[in-house]
């Protein structure tokens, strides 16, 4: 499910102590490892990413004193970047593991 094969001793305990890191996920609590597993069992997992700019709020936007002010505003949200499977928001570190899995041809 996970191409770990590539990865050093560090990077590879992030990523498992990442998969394992308990959320609730449709009022469930488990870890994003059962999570992903599950999703993979329902048809091919779906990545995607995009900027923060869902995280845009006006009311902060408009009270900001200057243009600069804004501009910088603008471009920190546009700068931070979310990863997606399936819909779900996940580490970067799981989604990088997940995306090599899914480019490597088939042996």
């Amino acid at each position: 499910m996970f191409e770990t094969n590539s990865l050093d001793p560090m990077r590879l305990g992030r990523l498992n102590a990442a998969l394992d890191k308990q959320y609730r996920f449709n009022g469930k609590v488990r870890s994003i490892r059962d999570h992903i597993v599950e999703l993979a069992k329902d048809g091919p997992l779906d990545l995607s990413e995009s900027d923060g700019m869902i995280d845009y709020s006006r009311s902060h936007f408009n009270r900001m004193s200057s243009q600069k002010e804004q501009d910088a505003y603008i471009a920190r949200l546009k700068a931070k970047r979310y990863f997606y499977v399936n819909g779900w928001v996940v580490p970067k570190l799981v989604y990088d593991a997940i995306q090599r899995r899914t480019e490597q041809p088939a042996i």
